[in-house]
C-alpha cells in the first residue's frame, strides 16, 4: 500500500492534511492485517488494497494538478524523485530485513526463488511475475514472502505512467477534457477487468491494466474536487455513511470464494470514493482538494479520531512488515501459527511500523525529498544494487543433500514394495534443486492440452502398427506417461495421449480453475476425446485423475462421490465394447511440498513422512473404485506402490513428489514394473 508524502515534507504544511483520509487509510490497513491474521468474520479484508488504490489515485492526481496550476507545468523528474524518497527507504529496509531472516529461517529449497522475488519487488515488477506464476500450472503453491509487494508494483507502475499521460493530456486537450479522457481510460480498464476475471483471474488481480480503473476513480475525484467542495452538508453526511458502509459490507461479506476483482470490486471502490467525496464537501473551509479543518460530519469525525489517524500514519510500514512476519515463522515452524503467535505477529508488526515511521518516514524522507532528481536516481540504483547483491549472497546455492549414496532399486526391489530412505542422499533423483523440472515430456511438446484447448490432440508414441493404448485424464494421468511410453516402446506397441490440465475425462461440470465461469473448454475437449476413441477404437484405455481435487470445483461438492461414481460408469459405457479400460487410482496428496520439508531435514527424511490415511481422500478413492467396478473396468490402487501404512517422500534413491500431489517423472519411471504388472493382470 502506498501513502502520500508525510505532512512534514509538504510545502503546504500539516494544517492542510486530510485527517479523514488518514483514518480511511487506517481502516484499509487494519482490514488487510486482520484478514491475513485469520480473524473470523473479516473474510473480505483484502479489499483494503482497493481502498488504498482509490486513495492513491486521488492524492497523487491532486498533487499533480496543483503543481500544474501553480507553475503551469509538472516536473516529472521531481515527481518521480519524491516518490522514490517516500517509498524506497521503508521498502528497502523491509526487503533487506526479510532477506536476512530468510537466510536463517526459511526452508533452503525456497531461498533461490525468494532471492528472485526480492529483486523483482525492489524494481516494482513483482506483480507481473505473480500474475504469470498464478496461471502457471507447474508453479509451487507456497506464498512468497514478498507477495504483498504486488500492490506496490501496481502503484509504482501507475506512478510511472499516469503523470506522463496527465501532462500530455493537459498539453493537448487542456484541463476541460482531462476528466473525459480519464473517464474513458477508467471505463476501459474496468471493462478489461470484467473480461479478464473470466479468462485469467490472476492477471485480473495482479496487473495494472485491470486495476488501473480503481486508481482512475480516485483520479476522477481529484479532477472533480472543486465541484465536490460545494456538496451540501447533509448530502455529504449521507454519502459518507453509505461509503463507509459499503467498505464494511465488502470486508464482512466477501471471502476467498468471491469473484474478484470483477464487478464485486465496485463495492469497496465506490464506497471509498464516496467517503473521500463526502470529506471533500462537508461544508467547512477547505482547499480545492477538501483539505483543511476537520468537518463536522459524523463520518469525518469518526475517521479523524486520533487513534485511527495514528494508525493511518504508519499504514505503509505496517503493510510492509506484517506479511513477512506472518510467513517466515510459519515456514520455520512447519505449521500454521497459533492464536498467541498471531497476536505476537500483530504486536511486532505495529512496533516495527512505528519505529520505521519515526526513523525513516519522519526524519529521512523529508531530507531525501529535497534532493535533486539525479541524486535520488543514483541513490535508488545503489539501494537496488545492495538488494541484488545481498539476495544473491544470502539466498542462492543452499545445501540440499547429504553425502550419503543410496543404491538405485532393481525391478525386483520395486515389485517387492516401497522401501523408505532415512536421509536425503547425494544421488537423489531428481535432486531437490531440480524437482520442479522432473515433469513428463508431454508438458513441453504440446501434447498435454492447456486450459484453452477444446479439441483432442492425440499425440502418438511407439509403433502405430502394434496394439494401441490410450492414456486419458488430467495431470494425474500425465504423470504416468513416461512408464507407459517405455512399455509401448519395449513391446512394439503404440501409446496415444489424451490429457488436459485440471480436466477429468468424465462428464461432470466444473468451475474454471483460473476464471469466474464454468470450465467449458474441459467439457468440449472431453466430448471430442470420447468421439475420437469411438471413431478410432484402441485396445486399452488407461484412465487416471486427481479425483479428490475436483470436489470443490463441482457445483455440488456434498454430492461429489455419487456424481463421480456415475460419471466413471458413463465414461466406460461411452467407449467401444472392444476397449479394455483400466482406471489407475489416485496418488497421495500432501499438505505441503515434501521437498520443502526434506530441505530442512536432510539427515532425517522420516520427519517428512505421514500416515497414509492423512494423505488420501477415502471418499473420492471409493467413488473412483466403485464407478470402475460397476462398469466392468479394472481399478488399480496405485497408492500401494508408494506407501505402506506410512508414505515417505524418498523411496530408495527416488524423490517421489514434485509438488503436493504429482509424482516426479523419475519416480514414475521407477514404478514402471508395477504398472506393467497391473496392466498385464487387467481383464
Amino acid at each position: 500500500m502506498l501513502v502520500p508524502d508525510h505532512p512534514s515534507s509538504r510545502a503546504s504544511g500539516p494544517s492542510l492534511r486530510r485527517r479523514d483520509i488518514q483514518g480511511l487509510r487506517a481502516v484499509a490497513v487494519l482490514a488487510v492485517l486482520l484478514f491475513h491474521l485469520g480473524v473470523p468474520g473479516l473474510g473480505g479484508g483484502y479489499v483494503g488494497v482497493d481502498v488504498f488504490f482509490v486513495v492513491s489515485g486521488f492524492l497523487i492526481t491532486g498533487n499533480l494538478l496543483r503543481e500544474h496550476a501553480r507553475h503551469g507545468r509538472v516536473s516529472l523528474a521531481r515527481f518521480w524523485a519524491r516518490r522514490v524518497a517516500r517509498l524506497a527507504p521503508p521498502a528497502v529496509l523491509v526487503v533487506v530485513a526479510t532477506i536476512a531472516a530468510c537466510a536463517v529461517w526459511m526452508p533452503p529449497l525456497l531461498r533461490p526463488s525468494t532471492a528472485r522475488d526480492a529483486v523483482l519487488a525492489t524494481f516494482g515488477v513483482a506483480n507481473i511475475d505473480f500474475a504469470r506464476v498464478g496461471t502457471h500450472y507447474l508453479s509451487s503453491s507456497e506464498p512468497s514472502v514478498f507477495q504483498h509487494f504486488w500492490s506496490l508494483g501496481v502503484e509504482e507502475q501507475f506512478y510511472l505512467l499516469w503523470p506522463v499521460a496527465l501532462v500530455l493530456t493537459l498539453a493537448i486537450a487542456g484541463r476541460r477534457l482531462l476528466g473525459v479522457v480519464l473517464g474513458v481510460a477508467t471505463t476501459a480498464s474496468f471493462a478489461l477487468c470484467l473480461w479478464l476475471v473470466t479468462v485469467s483471474q490472476p492477471w485480473a488481480f495482479f496487473s495494472l491494466p485491470s486495476r488501473a480503473w480503481e486508481l482512475g476513480v480516485g483520479a476522477l475525484l481529484a479532477v472533480a474536487a472543486g465541484r465536490l467542495a460545494d456538496l451540501p452538508r447533509v448530502a455529504a453526511s449521507v454519502l459518507g455513511w453509505l461509503g463507509l458502509g459499503a467498505i464494511a459490507v465488502a470486508v464482512v461479506a466477501f471471502d476467498e470464494s468471491t469473484v474478484f476483482p470483477g464487478a464485486a470490486a465496485l463495492l469497496p471502490v465506490l464506497g471509498t470514493a464516496a467517503v473521500i467525496a463526502a470529506g471533500t464537501g462537508t461544508g467547512v473551509r477547505r482547499d480545492a482538494m477538501g483539505r483543511g479543518a476537520v468537518g463536522s460530519g459524523a463520518v469525518d469525525r469518526l475517521l479523524s479520531w486520533r487513534p485511527l489517524t495514528r494508525i493511518g500514519d504508519v499504514s505503509y510500514p505496517l503493510y510492509l512488515w506484517h506479511w513477512p512476519l506472518l510467513i517466515i515463522p510459519a515456514l520455520a515452524l512447519e505449521r500454521d501459527l497459533r492464536p498467541m503467535e498471531l497476536a505476537a505477529v500483530a504486536i511486532a508488526s505495529c512496533a516495527l511500523a512505528a519505529l520505521t515511521h519515526v526513523t525513516l518516514e519522519r526524519r529521512l524522507t523529508p531530507r531525501l525529498a529535497r534532493r535533486r532528481p539525479l541524486t535520488m536516481a543514483v541513490a535508488g540504483l545503489a539501494a537496488a544494487a545492495v538488494v541484488v547483491g545481498l539476495a544473491s549472497a544470502a539466498l542462492t546455492n543452499p545445501v540440499l543433500a547429504t553425502d550419503a549414496v543410496v543404491k538405485a532399486p532393481t525391478v525386483d526391489d520395486v515389485r517387492a514394495g516401497p522401501d523408505a530412505t532415512s536421509v536425503v542422499p547425494s544421488n537423489l533423483a531428481p535432486s531437490l534443486a531440480d524437482v520442479g523440472g522432473s515433469i513428463p515430456p508431454i508438458y513441453g511438446d504440446g501434447c498435454h492440452a492447456d486450459y484453452q484447448v477444446v479439441e483432442a490432440i492425440g499425440c502418438s508414441f511407439g509403433d502405430p502398427a502394434g496394439p494401441t493404448t490410450a492414456l486419458l485424464g488430467d495431470s494425474h494421468a500425465a504423470h504416468w506417461f513416461s512408464p507407459l511410453r517405455e512399455r509401448a516402446e519395449r513391446r512394439g506397441e503404440e501409446l496415444v495421449v489424451h490429457t488436459k490440465l485440471t480436466c477429468p475425462v468424465v462428464d461432470i461440470t466444473l468451475a474454471h480453475p483460473h476464471a469466474a465461469r464454468d470450465y467449458t473448454e474441459c467439457r468440449r475437449w472431453r466430448d471430442d476425446v470420447v468421439a475420437t476413441l469411438n471413431e478410432s477404437p484402441v485396445d486399452t484405455v488407461v484412465v487416471s485423475h486427481a479425483v479428490g481435487g475436483y470436489r470443490l470445483l463441482t457445483r455440488t461438492p456434498d454430492d461429489f462421490e455419487r456424481e463421480w461414481t456415475a460419471a466413471i460408469e458413463r465414461l466406460v459405457d461411452a467407449l467401444p465394447d472392444s476397449t479394455r479400460v483400466v482406471v489407475l487410482g489416485d496418488t497421495p496428496r500432501w499438505p505441503e511440498r515434501p521437498a520443502l520439508c526434506l530441505s530442512i531435514h536432510l539427515d532425517d527424511a522420516g520427519a517428512c513422512s505421514a500416515p497414509i490415511e492423512s494423505l488420501v481422500d477415502d471418499g473420492a478413492q471409493a467413488a473412483d473404485r466403485a464407478g470402475a467396478g460397476r462398469a466392468g473396468a479394472t481399478w488399480v490402487p496405485t497408492i500401494d506402490w508408494m506407501c505402506t501404512e506410512t508414505c515417505s517422500p524418498v523411496i530408495w534413491n527416488a524423490l517421489g513428489y514434485r509438488d503436493t500431489n504429482h509424482l516426479t517423472d523419475d519416480f514414475a519411471r521407477v514404478l514402471g514394473p508395477r504398472l506393467d504388472e497391473a496392466l498385464d493382470a487387467a481383464r
